[in-house]
């Protein structure tokens, strides 16, 4: 199996390696500038919770027209981008990838996979990582910190035999698995985790364990997840009370997590406002309701760093 993975940052990386390593895949990177061209002539520095590993995998550059026809025999084209970049990458990509080619997309938000079945016009595989983070650290070096855990289902429901598949071939290469059949709903139940802490992060500069003890700051969090999940009814998806406290009292109970943006604004990199606080503002604005603590934050941040497009 051949998987192309658009996008080649902290989880990107992290995943290809790891299908390489344990011979599930060939693995292709994509990636663009000056990390594209470490990665091609140095290779992948990964450091998992603290132990270095050094890869070696294909890479092409974006930019770069007639490469982007390795693309044609691929089985999987994987989307690891920030969300905001997926329409423009997937409309870059889509004239190289052939028809067999599967899709699957592990970001952030509720809209990549949409967006992904409306410019291919095929059915999409839905992800999302959690209990870790995974960042670019310098060109060609991701760190990685915490354990690897994946969701898995068809978009927007269902868990056929290509989620399965490919389900069988992460746990193979020691990525811990759950299949979804409402991967939307788990979509949507890490955006509620992300809205709550993300822009928060990017504006305290504190981990997620400094931000829920503290009473001031766990109070603002709580309502960014409320705001979140009175959202998801835009899309058909219902969270009670009790649901949205369980994601607070889950993050405040496991290791410190760098939401991130807070990473993003670190390394002065555009924070994916569009793909979660801006998620939550267009489903509040189709429903009629009112988000002030997230329209808040999401014009702060805005004002601060400017948009990513």
């Amino acid at each position: 199996m051949r998987i192309a993975i658009a996008g080649a940052g902290g989880i990107g990386c992290l995943v290809g390696a790891r299908l390489a390593v344990a011979g599930q895949a060939d693995v292709l990177l994509l990636a663009r500038g000056e990390h594209a061209a470490r990665l091609a002539d140095s290779g992948l520095v990964l450091d998992f919770n603290g132990e270095r590993e050094s890869h070696r995998l294909p890479v092409i550059d974006t930019a770069d027209e007639a490469a982007l026809g390795q693309l044609a025999d691929c089985d999987w084209l994987l989307f690891a981008c920030k969300s905001q970049h997926t329409r423009r990458l997937a409309e870059r990509l889509k004239p190289h990838v052939g028809a067999q080619c599967r899709l699957w997309s592990l970001q952030n938000g509720v809209d990549n996979e949409p967006i992904l079945a409306e410019v291919f016009g095929r059915p999409v595989l839905g992800g999302l990582m959690r209990k870790f983070f995974a960042h670019i650290t310098a060109p060609g070096e991701v760190e990685v910190r915490g354990a690897l855990e994946a969701v898995l289902g068809d978009y927007p429901t269902g868990c056929g035999a290509d989620a399965t598949d490919m389900i069988e071939r992460l746990r193979a290469a020691g990525v811990t698995v759950l299949a979804s059949d409402d991967i939307r709903r788990e979509l949507w139940r890490k955006l509620v985790l992300n809205n709550g802490c993300n822009p928060l992060a990017a504006v305290t500069f504190l981990d997620t364990q400094h931000m829920s003890n503290d009473p001031d700051l766990a109070w603002v969090m709580r309502n960014l997840m409320r705001e979140a999940g009175a959202a998801a009814a835009a899309d058909e998806v219902e969270f009670t009370p009790h649901e949205l406290e369980a994601v607070f009292q889950w993050i405040k109970g496991i290791t410190p997590i760098k939401p991130s943006m807070q990473a993003d604004a670190e390394r002065g990199k555009p924070l994916e406002l569009d793909g979660i606080t801006g998620a939550v503002l267009r489903r509040a604005a189709l429903l009629g309701i009112e988000v002030p603590v997230t329209a808040t934050l999401h014009h702060v941040l805005l004002g601060k760093y400017g948009s990513a497009d």
